[in-house]
């Protein structure tokens, strides 16, 4: 994981809820759909839940809602420092700090039943050494018999096809009339693609564009169960989103 991937959500962080048509709903939405996937896997309230890629707090603050003990930690320091933010907007009291996921059983010391890293964050680990370092850091951060949920772009998917360009997405009215759309450049040779992100927003007579980058790396289902698997994880499943109502597939592993 860079620096520009750092870079790219510190860039992000005050727009990132311009990715969603309405972000406050997302967060309540998204908050009951991972809920109702934990209480499938055997867990209750009661667990202690780690999200490791917490953003702005998008699934965070959704879980603390429902009524988990949640803390948050993420690459990015401004998005932390906005996680704060939202988090006392929604009323909701959450722990938030900075950490790398390679590095992430250094900073948090705690175990838990319940680790969660969702929007297609592993995926920035570009290399085997990385994501190898990061799932055992992750692993080390799990309570014994723990859960861990990941969610990940549908990759077995996209490098069939290979997009080039996402769909335009277009939000609000007036003077918040914005929209935003994805460029991708893949990699000749890797299973890796350059990412531009723009939001267009509209300002009176005129418009403003924002683009930021980053990269990642399209990971097969498969080739993620391999890491996890390698772990020591176990009781791998995979589950769609016409299963789950989530919009990316996810992965669910426990803890020997």
């Amino acid at each position: 994981m860079s620096k520009q991937t750092q870079q790219f959500y510190d860039q992000l962080a005050g727009d990132y809820h311009l990715i969603f048509a309405d972000w406050k709903k997302s967060v309540q939405r998204q908050g009951v759909i991972l809920d109702k996937l934990i209480k499938k896997q055997g867990f209750k309230l009661s667990s202690k839940l780690l999200d490791c890629s917490c953003g702005i707090g998008t699934q965070t603050i959704g879980l603390a809602l429902q009524g988990y003990e949640v803390q948050g930690t993420d690459l990015s320091p401004k998005s932390i420092a906005r996680a704060k933010k939202e988090a006392k907007n929604f009323g909701v009291e959450i722990k938030f700090q900075p950490a790398d996921f390679r590095k992430l059983s250094q900073v948090i010391k705690d175990q838990f039943e319940i680790v969660i890293t969702c929007d297609n964050s592993l995926p920035h680990l570009l290399t085997d050494k990385d994501l190898a370092l990061a799932i055992k850091n992750i692993y080390k951060t799990m309570a014994p018999n723990g859960l861990l949920i990941a969610s990940i772009r549908d990759y077995d998917t996209l490098l069939k096809e290979k997009p080039t360009v996402t769909p335009v997405t277009i939000y609000g009215k007036g003077d918040n009339h914005y929209f935003s759309f994805q460029e991708w450049s893949w990699d000749e040779k890797k299973p890796i693609y350059s990412l531009n992100h723009f939001v267009v927003k509209k300002q009176k007579n005129s418009w403003k564009t924002e683009c930021r980058n980053t990269r990642y790396r399209a990971i097969k289902r498969a080739e993620l169960t391999k890491f996890l698997k390698a772990e020591g994880m176990s009781s791998i499943t995979w589950h769609m989103p016409e299963e789950t109502g989530y919009y990316q597939p996810i992965v669910t592993a426990k803890k020997r």
